[in-house]
């Protein structure tokens, strides 16, 4: 085969296996792809939905992050799970499946990116996936009447699917709770243009009932091709650069295999699908990066790019369980986990795949806006007040731009900044034995709703670098959570909503009248300064990082062109959640996948370019 066509794609994630297989339906390019993880896609514990816990934390299936102390936690170190294994980030959350926002995409466009914008990236929204018709049973259960048949894709290697959840009542009480509070479903959240209480589908395959990920939807089907190499176990230590040109020039990656360096050459490119903290460390360990904190670590220096690891943005949540009736079913049991619970639990799934097991994370969820709702006052001069007081801190190039889009959302009363959802199982969220064992260690007795308030469009800016030249080495993670003034005021505004929604029928009627609550929650979730506290302690990651390698300008932070080339170096570019400029309004993986399959053609097209200059 022509070696100038060849590709190495580093990560075998969700990004970078949608690229391998997309890049390799034409036989003439060969694409290598090393993945630090190994292949656990027949694991049951990765294909059993409900499963999804109990894999987080362990080092054979995480890159077990963590941050530093936060300021604006007190202090608290906050867990963050990334997938290291075949499929990424993919085969292990929760499954949740929520659609990006068209004011968020189009925001890419007026910050620079020629050719990003929703009208653009709608149809590879459209491609990755399938959502099943659900049932009249099932649709009218969820009161799913607000979905539109002309927006459901139909055909896309992803399959996803709504729960078959037809005797718990809590689904339907949740939509019809928040259009009582003004909240009502506007329309397909898919279209773009969403506010209100949705039951979203989950990436889970309704004729297996298993998780459907990267690796299942489009690597099985590949994977004997014989121009497609994936390598498991080979963790990528640095870029190898030729220096010798006018302009620095990868032509290959050093991996680590089985102990031994292993240097893997790109006769064309090479494509960076590390994800969100290991894209940014790949380009520091191989000199791309701040000059100053590559010196400092001895590491020669080949483009001078501060914005690397910056801009690193996540969705931070703060939730509260409550006592629900007798009767009403949850995953209290299960999570604490009692044998004959999980014995029961396991006997249903495996025989009829059916029951616990065959439901990942939250499906019960909403998209609410600021003005005239969620305890902000609808009158301007209030606002403008508000807005004004908390001044726009976060340093970087970024910051006024990232600044603007936020306080548009803010103001526009057909956006969402934030959102509630909720599950049915008890969370201890504070003390901190909380992050990935949040759910699958509570221990109280009893049955309860859990409601999260999360913020999906914070002005804090964090980091992620390397703090050592060892590859070996983790890097530091500081996502600066509620740093902004302003996102603690939303936030807290957000969580003290909940208290409306717990008071509110019909889902008022599921919940004990002064049941109990999960451990240190505030007394009076009407008193702001108390539920801010709250807020600051019980605080977690909705595991939702993105943009630390930036498409931007380079004038506004950018390490990464429209075309996602990286600044400053021939053949190298960077595919994944680190790219998206600003955080996602809602889960990523659903932004990540459209934009790897637009990535592919991007690519595909410059390899036709080339091929016509050859010509």
């Amino acid at each position: 085969m022509d070696s100038a066509k060849d590709f190495v794609i580093v990560g075998g994630g969700l990004s970078g296996l949608v690229i391998a297989a997309r890049l390799t339906e034409d036989p003439d390019v060969t694409v290598t792809v090393p993945e630090a993880g190994n292949d656990h896609t027949a694991d049951p514990r990765i294909r059993t939905p409900a499963l999804w816990l109990s894999v987080l934390g362990s080092p054979e299936f995480d890159w077990d992050y963590h941050t530093t102390p936060q300021k604006g936690l007190n202090g608290k170190v906050i867990p963050l799970s990334q997938g290291k294994l075949l499929g990424g980030s993919s085969a292990i959350n929760g499954q949740a499946f929520v659609a990006n926002s068209k004011a968020t995409v189009d925001a890419w466009g007026e910050f620079g990116n020629l050719g990003w914008d929703w009208e653009t990236l709608y149809p590879y929204y459209k491609k990755f996936h399938t959502i099943c018709q659900p049932s009249t049973e099932t649709v009218n259960h969820l009161h799913l009447n607000y979905l539109d048949e002309n927006l459901r894709s139909t055909d896309g290697p992803v399959q996803a699917s709504f729960p078959e959840v037809i005797d718990d009542p809590i689904p339907g009480a949740w939509v019809d709770t928040l259009a009582a509070l003004g909240h009502p479903a506007s329309g397909d959240p898919s279209s773009g243009q969403f506010t209100g209480g949705h039951i979203n589908p989950m990436t889970i395959d309704p004729n297996t009932h298993t998780r459907s990920d990267a690796a299942t939807a489009y690597l099985e089907p590949v994977k004997a091709r014989q121009n497609l190499r994936v390598i498991t176990g080979a963790l990528a230590e640095k870029l190898v650069i030729d220096t010798t040109g006018a302009e620095p020039r990868v032509i290959g990656v050093q991996i680590r295999k089985d102990g031994n360096p292993v240097l893997i050459k790109a006769g064309k490119e090479v494509l960076l699908a590390a994800g969100v903290f290991g894209s940014p460390k790949l380009l520091e360990l191989s000199g791309i990066g701040s000059r100053e904190r590559l010196e400092r670590l001895s590491i020669p220096v080949v483009v001078d790019n501060p914005n690397v690891g910056e801009n690193l943005q996540d969705h931070p949540n703060v939730g509260i369980s409550f006592e629900v009736t007798d009767g009403v079913k949850t995953l209290d049991n299960i999570s604490r986990q009692e044998p004959s619970a999980i014995a029961a639990a396991m006997e249903e799934y495996t025989t009829k795949k059916t029951g616990p097991f065959a439901i990942g994370g939250n499906f019960v969820g909403s998209i609410l806006p600021i003005p005239d709702s969620v305890e902000f006052p609808s009158d301007e001069a209030t606002l403008d007040e508000i807005l004004n007081t908390a001044s726009d801190t976060t340093p970087g190039p970024f910051s006024p731009y990232h600044a603007t889009f936020v306080h548009s959302i803010l103001r526009n009363r057909n956006e969402g900044p934030g959102n509630l959802f909720a599950y049915v199982a008890y969370s201890n969220f504070v003390p901190e034995e909380a992050g990935a064992n949040i759910v699958t260690k509570a221990t109280t007795e009893g049955n309860f709703l859990t409601i999260c308030a999360a913020l999906l469009h914070p002005l804090s800016l964090g980091s992620a670098h390397i703090s050592s030249s060892d590859p070996a080495e983790k890097p530091t993670i500081d996502p600066r959570y509620l740093e902004h003034p302003l996102d603690l005021e939303v936030l807290a505004r957000y969580f003290r909503h909940i208290n409306r929604v717990v008071q509110t029928e019909p889902l008022s009627q599921y919940l004990k009248p002064n049941g109990r609550r999960s451990n240190d929650a505030p007394i009076d979730m009407d008193d702001l300064a108390e539920v801010k506290e709250y807020v600051k302690k019980a605080a977690l990651s909705c595991w939702h990082p993105t943009s630390s390698c930036a498409m931007l300008p380079l004038d506004k932070g950018g390490v990464v062109d429209s075309d996602l080339k990286v600044y400053g170096v021939c053949n190298l570019r960077v595919v994944d959640s680190s790219v998206l400029p600003i955080a996602t309004r809602g889960n990523p993986q659903t932004t990540v996948y459209a934009v790897a399959e637009r990535a592919a053609d991007i690519i595909r097209a410059a390899i036709s370019s080339d091929v016509d200059v050859e010509a």
